[in-house]
């Protein structure tokens, strides 16, 4: 019998398995064990408290393995394992503080409050004013509300001198705390390869304590012995801005200390951070849609799902290729697209889609010199 098995027999004792196997145990046939009856009130109340019991001992066995622990029955058995829930992180954005003249302002310190336009605003803290007078802010509340958000801030913290303030750019998307489905699957994929002294899962397990990352590739001995290339994107699964790379790079391998095992990275090793090289991929297809729905909303629900499989396609980018276990490896294929389309409501046929023009799969590019992040571009359905 399995954990699973046994915990299954615990949540089969219920109310009435308890109820019914008292009243068969009552010596005398004859005794009245209708509900409303002596003997019937005289065991219910057990009987529920039993049921009570039994329900317990299925959540004690569930909670014990790492494999049907939740919530912080989960969180126990990661600080066993020696590690944690990734907490939610904060975005980090850049914005510009102008004048009535549209020139910057330089009175924007550090701790000044903005916050967004709309019925739910988004408030953020002054983390740094850089050399050209621009801010880096970070949202005050932890998730990924703030990710989406770019456009007019409005100064919380008085500034007289203040005409304009705005996110330009988001620097580092942030994450929502860590569920537990992805929790496990990490604790129970941790013992596969032991992380030491500059291996590949050393490399990954450095990038996975690094909250602004959302996913990375490594490539050992790129340019000579030695040598490591990271491939990082961020929490949105999309390619890391250059401030993200720079970040990373310092704090693996500080640039003015290369090598010399100032940062993460064991002495002697080189290691290079990069972006990965966008892939825009353009779609189109024929479709037929049904009479009863209208084409638009059809069409625009089919874009959606189709950037979901392109999302899917970004979780997995960094997934080892399971033919030969190193490496990586990743085919957009039409007929996973097809399908995405043929699944939608008021869709009755379509024909395979075209990528980037051609009839043909698109295998990603994974080299030392080259990594392909794919890119959902312009999506053109006729018919």
């Amino acid at each position: 019998m399995n954990p699973d098995e046994l915990a299954a027999n615990y949540m089969a004792e219920d109310f009435e398995y308890w109820l019914n196997l008292m009243l068969d145990n009552v010596p005398d046939d004859d005794i009245d064990q209708r509900e409303g009856s002596i003997i019937y009130d005289a065991v219910a109340p057990a009987a529920m408290v039993m049921a009570q019991q039994s329900l317990s001992l299925a959540n004690i066995v569930k909670q014990t393995y790492i494999k049907t622990a939740q919530g912080q029955f989960l969180d126990y058995r990661a600080a066993e394992h020696g590690t944690a829930r990734y907490a939610a992180t904060q975005t980090e954005v850049k914005a510009k503080f102008l004048d009535s003249d549209g020139n910057p302002i330089n009175n924007v310190q550090i701790g000044d409050q903005f916050a967004s336009i709309g019925e739910t605003p988004i408030f953020y803290t002054v983390k740094k004013i850089n050399d050209d007078l621009t801010g880096e802010l970070t949202a005050d509340e932890p998730g990924t509300a703030a990710n989406s958000y770019i456009g007019q801030i409005l100064p919380v913290t008085s500034n007289d001198s203040l005409s304009w303030a705005e996110i330009t750019e988001i620097v580092a998307p942030a994450r929502d705390e860590e569920t537990d489905d992805h929790l496990r699957d990490r604790l129970l994929r941790a013992d596969d390869w032991i992380a030491y002294g500059g291996n590949i899962t050393d490399y990954l397990a450095m990038l996975s304590k690094i909250s602004e990352v959302g996913a990375g590739q490594v490539y050992p001995v790129w340019n000579g012995a030695g040598t490591v290339k990271l491939v990082i994107v961020d929490n949105n699964l999309m390619p890391a801005s250059a401030d993200l790379v720079k970040k990373v790079k310092n704090i693996i391998d500080p640039t003015n200390n290369e090598s010399q095992g100032y940062g993460l990275a064991p002495i002697d090793h080189q290691v290079t951070v990069v972006a990965p090289t966008p892939l825009t991929v353009n779609i189109a297809a024929t479709v037929n849609i049904d009479g009863t729905h209208g084409a638009d909303i059809v069409k625009a629900k089919i874009k959606t799902a189709i950037e979901e499989y392109f999302k899917l396609l970004r979780q997995s980018w960094n997934s080892i290729d399971a033919k030969t276990g190193r490496g990586y490896s990743q085919t957009i294929y039409r007929s996973k697209i097809l399908s995405q389309i043929m699944m939608v409501d008021g869709v009755i046929n379509a024909s395979v889609p075209t990528l980037n023009g051609t009839d043909q799969d698109i295998a990603l590019v994974f080299n030392n010199q080259t990594s392909q992040l794919p890119i959902l571009g312009e999506v053109v359905l006729d018919g």
